[in-house]
């Protein structure tokens, strides 16, 4: 079997780490609260919080529950704002914050130089609105770097459910024993990709215990160890 594609998750696999990212923006998001609004910004932020629950209970696995425009919306309502006025300003500062705190892993660049020179596609398969994961990408330097971008939002579903990943295998013109799937999150991306016929590499950066799976796959400690299997692969 000849590799054809790589594809990638990218919170957490590509750059880390995003609970130290979300954790930062809602610091910032209660200071622009009293700032801008004149409001507890603690209770701003717990509203905040509150609303994204909510979402995620009304829709589970659906892209709007990754929108930020939506969870501000609902704490503005909630605290009696005007969210038609603020919900678009509270998300800029989330992702701003978010952006800021934002690390590449090292090995991210190099791999993906390496797997262009050898003429495999590559994608990024996330769980996210399109916007804002193409922002992401930019800011880290890896716009130029990646063929495709294929979101829940674009693919109607979060991972680990299969269109996106059959997005991504339409989009490198690829069959699924000719890919192979990069992640952190081992039932969204890594039992995901298998489920559909896509070999997982699982980046285990916070060192879970091995779940119950009886098919193959491949564990990593790091991006790096992760970018040496896949070179195995060309």
């Amino acid at each position: 079997m000849r590799l054809k594609a790589v594809l990638f998750d990218l919170d957490d696999t590509l750059y880390s780490s995003f609970g130290a990212c979300d954790a930062y923006a809602y610091e910032r998001l209660a200071v622009w609260a009293e700032q801008e609004l004149g409001i507890s910004g603690e209770a701003f932020a717990q509203a905040f919080r509150v609303n994204r629950y909510r979402l995620g209970r009304q829709q589970p696995g659906m892209p709007p529950v990754h929108d930020r425009v939506l969870f501000a919306q609902g704490a503005l309502e909630r605290l009696g704002c005007n969210a038609i006025r603020y919900a678009r300003k509270a998300h800029r500062v989330y992702w701003d914050a978010v952006l800021e705190k934002m690390e590449l892993r090292p090995g991210v660049t190099e791999l993906l130089d390496d797997l262009r020179q050898a003429g495999v596609k590559t994608a990024v398969c996330t769980d996210m609105l399109a916007d804002i994961q193409m922002e992401k990408l930019e800011y880290l330097g890896l716009a130029d770097r990646v063929d495709y971008l294929v979101s829940s939002e674009e693919a109607g579903m979060d991972k680990p459910g299969a269109p996106i990943f059959w997005l991504a295998l339409q989009k490198c013109g690829c069959l699924p024993h000719e890919a192979v799937m990069v992640g952190d999150n081992f039932r969204h991306d890594v039992q995901g990709a298998m489920d559909v016929g896509i070999a997982g590499v699982w980046l285990n950066w916070t060192g879970l215990p091995r779940p119950q799976d009886d098919r193959s796959y491949h564990q990593v400690d790091t991006f790096v160890q992760a970018a040496e299997h896949i070179r195995t692969l060309l």
